[in-house]
């Protein structure tokens, strides 16, 4: 490399490294999480603690919010309609969509389809906001972080609570 290469190589890491982050602020990000209700005998049948998963849930949303995302949560097995998350879809401007563990980790082919299908809808409804994928009931935070991280704590100043809605015709308890 040249001498004049070299310098116009740190030159232009420089310029990059002063250049403000682009990263949204507290209250900016709008994100849906799509998941299986806890109750639903799906969860259940898989040997997984309803109660726990119950309380994962929601803890994890309610941090979501205290991180400074607007957050809604949409909770529904495969025999409810589409049609039902499409509704809790329309009116926001999506900035991140996540599928959670119980749907997109599932080994029935009932809960698979539907996760095609999901899928399917957010490529439809918000084709420009990314996928985020969680690894267990309480580790949506995360997933939404890695992705979509804040340009600050948002400590004093935390998202909305767009809604924790459960659809449900068949779950044992709630």
């Amino acid at each position: 490399m040249k001498p004049f290469d070299i310098t116009l190589a740190l030159t232009s890491i420089a310029t990059a490294a002063s250049i403000p982050s682009t990263s949204p602020g507290c209250g900016e990000v709008d994100v849906i999480f799509i998941g299986l209700p806890p109750y639903h005998p799906l969860v259940t049948s898989q040997g997984f603690n309803a109660t726990e998963v119950d309380i994962g849930l929601r803890a994890d949303a309610a941090n979501i919010v205290k991180a400074g995302y607007n957050l809604r949560v949409v909770l529904m097995g495969p025999e409810q309609p589409l049609d039902v998350l499409a509704d809790q879809m329309t009116g926001v401007d999506w900035d991140v969509i996540g599928v959670g563990y119980g749907v997109r980790g599932s080994r029935l082919e009932n809960v698979t389809i539907r996760f095609a299908d999901i899928i399917g809808l957010y490529h439809d409804v918000a084709p420009s906001a990314p996928i985020v994928f969680d690894h267990s009931y309480d580790s949506a935070l995360w997933a939404i972080q890695t992705e979509v991280p804040l340009s600050s704590d948002c400590a004093d100043s935390p998202g909305k609570d767009l809604g924790f809605e459960l659809f449900c015709d068949i779950c044992e308890e709630e």
